[in-house]
């Protein structure tokens, strides 16, 4: 089933600075020194046998009609907080809620924390599947506001994606790139677009899984509840001024 391409999608991937996603931020391991072995083994004592290793499990075949991968899209879990439960420097945090929406930052070392809408898509069976972030932009004359959505690996990239609000026609959006922790497509929506948003009850995504039936796509509902008290506030944090930076202490006199 091919989507209508959106109008507005070139202006979008030339001006949408991308919002920031949830990246893996687990520590580096740190290297453990091995035990010393004892100077003498017991004889009695004989060596424990070795297990021998698992055969490595045959390769999943090609998706057709199945939903994409359960958590294939999830969002990478953040670093443990700090003793005091402020986020570290590098970390999300969530700052609000407005209903279905969550604005979530990242806590920067300087300036004002980068802040996005952030919501989780699950399927009919309650599976995250995909993640929406979206952002206001101010220095536009077309496109007010990007959104950035993650679908899982195993998404036909070729067919893309379609949104659409309500019941409206769905807008065709390509996919830019992948990671590993999904396929990335960039949005741009216009003003009227965005009015629509803040209008909308439920927006819905269209995603075909690889080698699956393109009559019958995947559709992941999309709420917008709480959207226009979320983006409105968000768009206001965006215009705040950024915080000083702290002077630097004063040498102590001699």
């Amino acid at each position: 089933m091919p989507i209508k391409p959106s109008q507005a999608l070139l202006a979008a991937l030339a001006l949408i600075a991308a919002p920031a996603f949830a990246q893996d931020s687990t520590p580096p391991a740190t290297d453990t020194p091995a035990a010393e072995a004892p100077a003498e083994t017991p004889a009695a004592e004989a060596p424990a046998a070795e297990t021998p290793a698992a055969p490595a499990a045959d390769a999943a075949p090609a998706a057709t009609d199945a939903a994409p991968a359960e958590g294939a899209a999830a969002p990478a879990a953040g670093a443990a907080p700090a003793a005091n439960g402020e986020p570290q420097v590098g970390q999300y945090y969530v700052k609000e809620t407005h209903q279905d929406w969550t604005t979530r930052c990242l806590r920067a070392d300087q300036g004002k924390d980068p802040c996005e809408l952030y919501q989780l898509l699950e399927d009919s069976e309650g599976n995250s599947v995909a993640e929406m972030t979206l952002i206001p932009l101010r220095n536009s004359e077309e496109i007010a506001a990007g959104a950035t959505l993650v679908a899982p690996l195993e998404t036909d990239l070729v067919q893309g994606l379609g949104f659409a609000v309500g019941t409206a026609e769905p807008r065709g959006y390509p996919f830019n790139f992948c990671a590993p922790v999904g396929c990335v497509s960039r949005m741009g929506f216009t003003q009227a677009e965005l009015d629509g948003l803040k209008r909308g009850s439920n927006a819905t995504v269209t995603l075909l899984p690889f080698g699956g039936d393109r009559e019958n796509p995947v559709r992941l509902a999309l709420s917008l509840a709480g959207f226009t008290a979320a983006f409105d506030a968000l768009t206001a944090y965006a215009a705040e001024p950024a915080p000083a930076a702290d002077a630097p202490a004063a040498a102590p006199a001699n």
